[in-house]
């Protein structure tokens, strides 16, 4: 990584470090409290916190810097210094403060004494194993989660996921993909750390056909079964057949792809269903960084973009874009990729940009002919 890539993954691993102490020092009676006067009539304590923090965190080490949640995109209008070159824009830090809150809100409604921290309910005997039999498992993927990423000369440079439950933090960078067992005393966490005392994660084969059929995708509104029909990828009864969880995390969804997933149960591809940006921009340091255990020096993973000729719409915003109005942009003659963030400032809300994505294993031959078959775009980024 370039020394301005280090600081800012490292105030990014600042900001959701401290995201994640305040949520885990307050207690869950404050974490499940209502915020009337931020954000929308449903947020709560624990969405409120570490979105602030993380907001402010990042403000403070880098005052030009662009942040998007979906309540800063909300608030600010953002400008962007316009080129014709997306390279030049500002970097962009966007961040899911809080995912999978109305699990998390679930959760904590069932810790009988409200006066406990979070982090006391949380790391209590047996909420790991109940939260694995109500929510789904592993633990590492299933758990709530906070997660920042950095886009920087309209190219994806790192992610960094905090997993509430587990108590572990994931980061995908150039150096690799990694997760680390925070320690128990909150002592400071920095790149040279985590590459230092994590483990990396490496991605599967996947070779059954029926493997590469089986899948993981958000079906939990309406409007999104829909979007995954009408996008052709399968029929409802395939669909039916495959789908092996509707009601997953957005963040660490890639993790599904990667060896902490059950070996009894691979996973040939994850879909972003027509989701906010936010459920899935952190998968794309994925994209570029994550690779097999017998590394050949190739991505692990491939991605396309699934375009519609009558495509849905939630909240006024198409759920699959055709290349023109995508925030993918080709870069010069080799169909590379950069992240055209000019388009953000079209949107009164950026964080409510949506896109229908197929993040498949690099040797998911189903998938790929499928894809190719109705001619969706491979998303390959442009490498400095």
């Amino acid at each position: 990584m370039q020394g301005v890539e280090i600081l800012h993954c490292n105030a990014a691993i600042e900001a959701i470090l401290k995201a994640t102490y305040a949520l885990w020092n307050s207690t869950v009676d404050e974490a499940l409290r209502p915020i009337l006067r931020y954000g929308k009539s449903d947020t709560l304590g624990m969405d409120a916190m570490p979105e602030i923090t993380i907001v402010e965190t990042l403000q403070n080490y880098d005052r030009f810097c662009v942040v998007i949640t979906e309540e800063t995109g909300d608030r600010e209008k953002i400008h962007f210094y316009i080129s014709e070159d997306p390279r030049r824009f500002r970097t962009v830090f966007i961040s899911d403060p809080t995912d999978r809150s109305s699990q998390l809100k679930k959760a904590m409604e069932n810790v009988e004494d409200k006066s406990k921290t979070v982090s006391a309910a949380i790391f209590n005997p047996g909420f790991l194993q109940k939260w694995e039999q109500d929510f789904g498992k592993p633990a590492c993927i299933t758990g709530g989660s906070s997660a920042i990423t950095c886009v920087r000369r309209g190219i994806p440079i790192f992610s960094v996921i905090v997993n509430y439950i587990t108590r572990q933090l994931f980061l995908a960078c150039s150096a690799g993909c990694y997760v680390l067992d925070l320690p128990e005393n909150q002592a400071k966490v920095d790149l040279d750390s985590v590459l230092a005392g994590g483990r990396k994660i490496f991605f599967c084969n996947v070779d059954s056909l029926d493997d590469q059929k089986r899948f993981i995708t958000f079906m939990g509104k309406s409007g999104y079964k829909e979007n995954f029909i009408d996008s052709r990828f399968m029929n409802e009864d395939e669909m039916d057949k495959n789908l092996y969880y509707d009601m997953p995390g957005g963040p660490p969804r890639m993790l599904y792809l990667s060896t902490l997933q059950s070996p009894e149960h691979p996973i040939g591809f994850v879909l972003s269903n027509g989701e906010k940006i936010t459920e899935w921009i952190h998968w794309l340091p994925y994209v570029r960084f994550a690779r097999k255990e017998c590394d050949q020096g190739e991505p692990a993973l491939r991605l396309f973009e699934v375009y519609q000729d009558r495509p849905w719409t939630k909240e006024g915003i198409l759920m699959s874009t055709p290349p023109s109005y995508s925030i993918f942009m080709p870069l010069g003659g080799e169909g590379r990729m950069v992240i055209d963030v000019s388009q953000f400032s079209r949107f009164c809300n950026p964080s409510f940009i949506r896109s229908t994505l197929i993040l498949a294993l690099s040797d998911n031959i189903w998938a790929t002919r499928a894809v190719n078959q109705y001619g969706y775009r491979p998303i390959v980024f442009f490498s400095e």
